[in-house]
């Protein structure tokens, strides 16, 4: 197997995780949590949504514990608000989406620069 094959494999098994895992997170978590939070009557936690992008925000609000990759005081997002209404699945499926992402920002990124794919 060539590098090249290789990197194509990593980079196909490594979307294939993230990309499900992003479109179960937004619809199983992140749908419930701001529909629980706007029955409560709170303002929407995340109020800027670039293409997909607060489905991030969501998944390292909950899946990744409070420290240096989750400020309490994230500007985008209210974490202690989001937090209060996960649960355990919630942070499991944000800690897979998470995990899942980094992972293929980092085969993308060795691939491009390394391989010049």
């Amino acid at each position: 197997m060539t590098l090249e094959n290789f990197y194509f494999w990593a980079f196909g098994l490594s979307f294939l995780t993230f990309g499900p895992s992003w479109i179960l997170f937004a619809r199983l978590t992140m749908a419930r949590i701001e529909r629980q939070i706007a029955q409560d009557g709170y303002p929407r936690p995340c109020p800027w949504d670039g293409p997909g992008g607060r489905a991030l925000w969501y998944a390292y609000a909950v899946g990744l514990p409070i420290g240096l990759f989750n400020d309490e005081n994230d500007p985008f997002i209210n974490v202690p608000l989001v937090r209060r209404y996960a649960t355990p699945a919630d942070k499991i499926r944000g800690f897979v989406m998470v995990v899942s992402g980094n992972i293929f920002v980092v085969v993308a990124v060795i691939g491009g620069w390394y391989l010049g794919i």
